[in-house]
């Protein structure tokens, strides 16, 4: 089961509902519920601030909330003979 689902299920909303809590269409929240479509930081703060939902890198890695990294170093590859 999503976490959207059970958000659903723990503030008895229907995905219409949530959408309009998301401020999102219920064509994308649908996408979204059903794994289609990744979560988006955005949505990942909305989630956050309107639900108390935590996300964490091995939940989550592409959303985490409050974690930026930067890399000025290109990866260096190894020199073959």
């Amino acid at each position: 089961m999503s976490i959207l689902t059970n958000l659903e299920i723990k503030y008895n909303l229907k995905p219409i509902e949530m959408a309009k809590e998301l401020g999102i269409s219920k064509s994308y929240y649908s996408m979204l519920r059903s794994g289609d479509r990744p979560i988006s930081k955005n949505i990942a703060i909305q989630l956050k601030n309107q639900f108390g939902v935590k996300f964490d890198d091995s939940l989550c890695p592409a959303v985490h909330v409050g974690k930026t990294e930067k890399s000025d170093q290109q990866p260096t590859l190894p020199r073959t003979g």
